[in-house]
């Protein structure tokens, strides 16, 4: 899933490096490029796709040594605190959330201005990169804050507090959710993946907006929009009977209306996986799980050797549910 500290430190996303994977080809069949939307559009349509390119060439650079075993990239732009300044003053006075390792400010992103703005950009990453047969898939981050994810709003009180004071409430969330597939309308040939939670709401988690949108997602190409993919990151043994375990259901109810016409991905929650994770996964019919890389300190999928991560890779492509022991 690519290493995304930089996000969270508010630092440029550096060239992504696929050397990781050296010890690993054939295990991986793709690779996230990470990029922020201030890294690429720092100014109001003055788009500068240097960091970009930068990566994707090097993932091409890395195919070329690799020829039986290449990569697809799957991109990934962080809006939240990677959003252009421009963008933030443009929309109203930035907001400021709590996170883990203090405060972030971010802009106002279910506003017209913001949500305007977010599509456009899009429109024109779409426009140069939908062609580009090197990129396999685009992860949704429409409406998203605290990380790339479309669903995911601060739990803090003191965050919600500030949302609120601004103006955000869950009905604005929900509207700036709908036309999220709108924003990747550009996206013609290549799919985008769409991470589904239940959303907060001061009454608790509100399952029925989320099944509604996944119907939309699972029907988006049908009725003339990108190829939408269902995914959940919060991937682990126990998600089915967890806190998203609605979201699985509506996966599993999803693909079995229409076997053959829905697509799958997970990504695992934090750095760790284990097989019992990768059978839920093949189990909701899955075709990919992204996992965390080595980084400040965990080891993610290098915890784990080459034949064992091999084994899940196989598990996924033939939908077996892998062999867990121990």
């Amino acid at each position: 899933m690519g290493i995304q500290s930089a996000y969270q430190a508010g630092q440029p996303f550096p060239t992504t490096d696929p050397g990781v994977l050296d010890p690993y080809a054939g295990v991986f069949g793709g690779i996230v490029v990470n990029e922020s939307w201030s890294q690429l559009e720092p100014s109001p349509g003055v788009e500068q796709w240097a960091p970009l390119d930068q990566s994707l060439a090097a993932v091409q650079a890395w195919n070329s040594q690799h020829q039986a075993t290449p990569l697809g990239v799957k991109l990934r732009i962080f809006a939240g605190y990677g959003a252009p300044s421009w963008v933030v003053q443009q929309a109203g006075a930035p907001v400021t959330l709590q996170t883990k390792g203090g405060t972030k400010t971010v802009g106002r992103w279910w506003t017209t201005p913001f949500r305007q703005a977010w599509s456009t950009f899009q429109h024109a990453l779409a426009a140069r990169y939908d062609s580009n047969p090197l990129v396999r898939a685009v992860s949704v981050s429409s409406c998203s804050s605290s990380t790339g994810e479309p669903f995911v709003v601060s739990g803090a009180v003191t965050s919600q507090r500030a949302l609120q004071a601004a103006g955000w409430t869950p009905q604005l969330q929900e509207s700036c959710l709908s036309g999220a597939l709108a924003d990747y309308a550009g996206w013609v040939h290549t799919p985008v993946t769409f991470a589904f939670n239940t959303l907060p709401t001061p009454s608790g988690p509100d399952t029925t907006y989320t099944a509604q949108l996944m119907q939309t997602c699972a029907t988006s190409h049908a009725h003339g929009g990108p190829e939408c993919v269902l995914g959940n990151n919060d991937l682990s043994a126990t998600a089915p009977s967890g806190r998203q375990s609605s979201v699985y259901r509506g996966i599993t109810s999803l693909w079995q209306s229409t076997p053959g016409n829905v697509t799958v991905y997970f990504q695992t929650v934090g750095a760790g996986v284990d097989c019992p994770a990768i059978a839920v996964a093949v189990a909701h019919h899955a075709a990919s799980v992204e996992l965390w890389p080595p980084n400040h300190g965990y080891a993610g999928f290098s915890a784990f050797p080459v034949g064992t991560l091999g084994g899940w890779d196989s598990a996924l492509r033939s939908g077996s549910a892998p062999v867990c022991t121990g």
